[in-house]
């Protein structure tokens, strides 16, 4: 007689990666917004070193990081694309 014993089986999940991490903290990495939470993504740091002028404030934060992505609120997105001034980190209450 064999006696069968069921063992739950042993499924390792796996660590979530720091973007995923950084998504599901909803937060803009600018401004600290915590709506409409976008990806802003570049192709290659070194396009952020491109041209002789003052670097914006999220280029700043990217390379430093040294990430193509950047997690941002809808508004931040946009003003980046526009060219405009992000907002800037507001004090919560």
């Amino acid at each position: 007689m064999a006696a069968l014993i069921d063992q739950s089986p042993n499924v390792a999940r796996p660590e979530r990666n720091e973007l995923i991490k950084r998504l599901l903290a909803e937060k803009c990495e600018l401004c600290g917004s915590r709506e409409h939470v976008e990806v802003h993504h570049i192709r290659k740091l070194a396009d952020l070193e491109k041209g002789g002028r003052e670097r914006p404030r999220w280029a700043k934060i990217m390379a430093a990081r040294r990430r193509k992505t950047l997690v941002v609120c809808h508004n931040c997105h946009q003003a980046i694309h526009a060219g405009r001034p992000t907002q800037r980190r507001h004090v919560p209450d």
